[in-house]
């Protein structure tokens, strides 16, 4: 059995995410209706007009929403959400009549996301995962399947553990009263990447970084392991211990395996563009 929808509803689509996959699939030549996060938009008549509903609302709504619209979903409709967690709203959307893919977009609103991967649970696919796989291929990005419960374990590493480290890092030059501008001036390119990276995060909205921060029941093991572990790197700096400290970074740099000679020519490439660009930068005109 094919599943070729027509039309998708985009619950939340009037915000930022939604408002990106309404232009993105009406450019695919499917009937979108979007719907509002206000608390009773009338729900009810975009469900029954669309094949596919998405529930793209915050992270704190999505399952009060998902189990709002349960009861209006039918057999042979698709139901998705783009939450950056997957357990807890995936459980919801099984509670829905209808075929069931949890989705994480993992990139945020930007005017073209060619090029970008999309996690795809299925839960309860029936005949969906076909089409859905080839829709957003066709939109340029890659979809990649995974439980619910495996993506939350990866995201505590690639989001809880890397924003964790950032707000850190920001936290502490704060509280040391770090001069950012001397730091900057004495950063080679690859710290102006570090810097980059660290600035990017802690430019996002505070509310969905801390959702996806605090949500994510993962997070919490990795996070107090790796304060375990930097608890360790501090009593090896503070005790002096030289042979320790060797054998921790070979054997974490081990670990990598032989992504970490490719990771090193991958750097190298962002470094030499981070130089090109300071270059630019430093030059009276701005241009090269």
């Amino acid at each position: 059995m094919d599943f070729r929808p027509q039309s998708i509803g985009l619950i939340g689509g009037e915000g930022k995410m939604g408002s990106l996959f309404h232009r993105l699939f009406a450019g695919q030549g499917y009937r979108v209706r979007s719907a509002g996060p206000q608390p009773d938009p009338g729900y009810g008549g975009l469900v029954a007009e669309s094949d596919v509903v998405i529930v793209t609302v915050p992270i704190t709504e999505t399952v009060a929403v998902i189990r709002r619209i349960a009861p209006l979903l039918r057999p042979g409709q698709l139901l998705l959400d783009f939450t950056s967690i997957k357990r807890e709203p995936v459980e919801a959307m099984l509670e829905a009549g209808s075929w069931v893919i949890g989705c994480h977009p993992l990139f945020g609103p930007m005017p073209d996301p060619r090029g970008q991967n999309v996690v795809l649970c299925p839960a309860r696919p029936g005949p969906c995962l076909p089409w859905l796989e080839e829709a957003l291929r066709r939109l340029g990005m890659t979809p990649v399947e995974m439980t619910a419960q495996a993506h939350d374990e990866a995201m505590a590493f690639i989001q809880g553990l890397t924003h964790f480290l950032n707000i850190a890092f920001a936290r502490t030059l704060q509280t040391r009263g770090a001069d950012i501008e001397a730091l900057l001036r004495v950063c080679s390119p690859v710290y102006q990447v570090l810097f980059a990276m660290l600035s990017r995060i802690l430019s996002g909205d505070a509310h969905l970084y801390g959702q996806i921060q605090i949500l994510n029941r993962e997070n919490l093991p990795v996070l107090r392991e790796f304060l375990d572990n930097g608890a360790e790197l501090l009593a090896m700096a503070e005790e002096r211990r030289w042979e320790d400290f060797y054998g921790l970074f070979k054997s974490a740099g081990d670990y990598l395996g032989p992504f970490k000679a490719v990771a090193r020519q991958e750097s190298d490439f962002l470094i030499d563009q981070m130089r090109q660009y300071l270059e630019r930068q430093a030059k009276p005109d701005g241009n090269a």
